[in-house]
């Protein structure tokens, strides 16, 4: 199966700190530790995985994110 644009620069964003503005108007901003693939997911969807400042790590899906912008 072939790689969406959206997966694409999912993919890309492995290792870089990016800003992430969801599809509710959230904005997420963190280092990009993980990029999981939709066949190794369940329910077979894409996901980037982010450290978050000291809070931990939170998973956002492919269908909740608008854009991603690279931030230095």
């Amino acid at each position: 199966m072939a790689m969406t644009d959206m997966q694409n620069r999912m993919y890309q964003s492995r290792g870089k700190n990016i800003r992430i503005l969801c599809t509710d108007g959230e904005i997420v901003e963190g280092h990009c530790c993980d990029y999981t693939q939709p066949i190794d997911n369940e329910p077979e969807v894409a996901e980037l995985t982010i450290q978050k400042g000291t809070h931990g790590l939170i998973g956002i899906t492919e269908p909740e994110i608008e854009t991603i912008e690279y931030i230095d």
